[in-house]
This record gives structure tokens, C-alpha cells and sequence, in this order.
């Protein structure tokens, strides 16, 4: 009964407590300069330096089915960057081989790779002193969004609406929130989490690896299929419409 009396206790002092961060109260650093001293760009000078970066993804997702949430581990492989230039301020584009617990060569011998082609973009925002940040896919809905401050660990929100176009077996109920971490981690450390040897993990070596992914979820010159004309007679006529304007266009351009 005293035992019982005494967790009731903690459980209503830790409801009462009020929520704290790290640094909570404390004047923000100056621009450019995270909480910790540290610089805020760098994250993205190693990745300018290296030509790659390497990110653990972990995240927790609640799904719009009842009932239904997952913890998320993945690890994302960024380069192909292209960088911004003066007085532009500091922002890249990258591609990314997304990974989940498999190799990245899916032609090793009874090895199955889950990697897939997804995108990456980071720009600076002095209003919030960080690289906000973005991972999307290639083949999907979903978007990452995290605030990169320079730190070894980036706070991250991540969402899915409903999406028709979603060819996965759960498409008509995939739509979820969510929200987790990114941890830029070695190239060391990715190697030995996806199981692979680190000469495998360099630029020269992200293309192909990134085109193996791509092509895995999109068919190479895949002719795009017609618009199929609507059924009413309402949005037949303004689907006629816009053939008709889409046309002349197309011949107006010709000439």
C-alpha cells in the first residue's frame, strides 16, 4: 500500500512538472553560432568537404488506423549535391539512397535492398538561426522536415496525407504524423549499420547506387499514359477544353 501511495506521488509530481529544454531561458546564440558554441554550418561543410554525409533516421508514426503506431530506423546517404553560391545564402540539393536495414547493392547473392531514390534540399534561415531542411521521396507522399543548427542531432516532423496516386499495398490508409530524429553519423558508423565495407559508401560510388534504387520504383522511359477523359458531360466539356488550349500550344511552338 506505501509502495502504491509512493508511485502515485511520482506520477503526479512528474504530470505537474513543467517542460524544460535544454538551454530554456538562456538569450539566444548570435547568428550563425549554435547553443552550444558550435558553428551552425557544420553539418554542411562536412558535406561540401566529404562530397557525402551520412544520416540515422529514428522516428515514431502514428497512422490514421486506429490503433496503429511504429518506431522507424533508416539510414540516409546523401551526395550529388549542388551547392549555393554568394550572395546567395548557404543551401544545397542532394540526392539521397534511403535505406532500411538491408544493403545498398541489391545484387549481392540473397541480399533483398529496400533502398530507394529520394531527394534532399537545406537552405539557411537566419530567422531561425538553422538549415531548414527537407527528405522526400521519389515514389511516394511523405515529407521529412528537420533544422539542421550544426549539432551532431536534429529534431525532425515528418507527414504523409492521402495520396491517390499511391501505388503501396496500404495506400488507402498510409497518411500518418510523426516525429523523431536525424543523427549525421561516419561513414564508419553507416557502413557498419548497413553491413557493408566502406569502400563501397563513396561519391564515386553514390550514382550508381542511387540509379539502382531509382530505377527499382520507376521503369526507364516509361511513356507516359493519356489523361482519360472524365465520364459527366460537365467535366467532359472542360476536359475538352484544355486539350484544345494544350494543343495549340504545342503546334503554336512548332512554328
Amino acid at each position: 500500500m506505501i509502495l502504491l501511495l509512493l508511485l502515485t506521488a511520482v506520477t503526479l509530481t512528474a504530470h505537474a512538472t513543467t517542460t524544460t529544454v535544454p538551454h530554456q531561458g538562456e538569450p539566444p546564440p548570435p547568428i550563425g553560432i549554435n547553443p552550444n558554441g558550435t558553428s551552425v554550418f557544420t553539418n554542411y561543410d562536412n558535406l561540401k568537404e566529404k562530397g557525402q554525409a551520412f544520416l540515422l533516421y529514428q522516428a515514431s508514426f502514428t497512422f490514421e488506423t486506429p490503433g496503429q503506431n511504429i518506431t522507424y530506423v533508416a539510414i540516409s546517404w546523401l551526395s550529388a549535391a549542388t551547392f549555393s553560391v554568394a550572395p546567395l545564402p548557404p543551401a544545397v540539393n542532394a540526392r539521397v539512397v534511403g535505406c532500411l536495414n538491408a544493403r545498398i547493392n541489391s545484387a549481392k547473392p540473397g541480399k533483398t535492398s529496400t533502398a530507394k531514390a529520394q531527394l534532399y534540399s537545406s537552405s539557411y534561415s537566419a530567422q531561425v538561426n538553422a538549415m531548414e531542411a527537407v527528405i522526400t521521396p521519389t515514389d511516394g507522399d511523405w515529407t521529412n522536415r528537420f533544422w539542421d543548427d550544426g549539432l551532431p542531432v536534429n529534431n525532425v516532423i515528418n507527414w504523409e496525407g492521402d495520396d491517390a496516386g499511391d501505388q503501396s499495398d496500404n495506400a488507402a490508409t498510409s497518411a500518418l504524423a510523426g516525429f523523431g530524429t536525424y543523427t549525421w553519423i561516419s561513414v564508419d558508423e553507416a557502413a557498419v549499420l548497413l553491413n557493408v565495407s566502406v569502400t563501397e559508401l563513396t561519391p564515386e560510388k553514390f550514382n550508381d547506387a542511387y540509379a539502382a534504387a531509382w530505377e527499382r520504383t520507376h521503369t526507364p522511359n516509361e511513356p507516359t499514359p493519356s489523361p482519360t477523359p472524365p465520364a459527366s458531360g460537365t467535366e467532359r466539356m472542360a476536359f475538352s477544353v484544355t486539350a484544345f488550349v494544350t494543343m495549340m500550344v504545342t503546334m503554336m511552338a512548332m512554328f
